[in-house]
């Protein structure tokens, strides 16, 4: 049998201990939100807010007031993209856009890269809540004695838009509280 060098094996403690620390880097918090109304706009997979739409991004970024964002993510739909504006301009921030079809790739690199970091997300009804599950949020539904073996997220439906999801970390455990941009 052939043993490790006593340099091998401080370097590969090294890198182990290193890939420990940074899947521990986990962000302050996130605010995760569906994009405000949109336009209904017939044939149209990429419409802009409308009127109402926009007063809810004004909404939201007025609920940002007093909390310090360091970055905004974005799909790279219209709608997603100006629900944010508001608060990208208040705030001096630019929007970072992720693909929606990769978000197993952004939530790893939103678990890793930004540590101590407050993050805002606008996403879609069907990526939301996802995006929930994937972060550790788990819904415990049960009936009676009988609790189900997949356990169902959060569904948003194509007419629920004022739910912001603030996930927060507790020693590496996420809390959830749901937050209103309706008024």
């Amino acid at each position: 049998m052939k043993l490790l060098s006593p340099s091998c094996l401080a370097g590969l403690i090294f890198l182990l201990s290193t890939q420990i620390a940074l899947a521990d880097c986990l962000p302050n918090s996130l605010y995760l939100t569906r994009h405000a109304e949109k336009q209904d706009e017939k044939g149209n997979r990429d419409p802009n807010l409308s009127e109402q739409g926009q007063a809810r991004a004004l909404r939201i970024a007025n609920m940002f007031e007093h909390i310090n964002i360091n970055y905004l993510f974005s799909t790279p739909y219209h709608r997603t993209k100006q629900t944010l504006t508001p608060l990208s301009q208040s705030k001096n921030l630019a929007i970072t856009e992720y693909d929606p079809r990769e978000q197993d790739a952004f939530i790893t690199q939103l678990k890793n890269n930004y540590c101590g970091q407050t993050l805002v997300i606008a996403g879609h009804s069907n990526t939301v809540p996802d995006m929930l599950q994937d972060l550790g949020i788990h819904f415990n539904v049960s009936i009676g004695k009988y609790r189900f073996k997949y356990q169902p997220s959060i569904i948003l439906s194509e007419h629920e838009f004022g739910q912001m999801f603030f996930i927060r970390f507790d020693n590496d455990t996420p809390v959830l509280e749901i937050l209103n941009s309706d008024s």
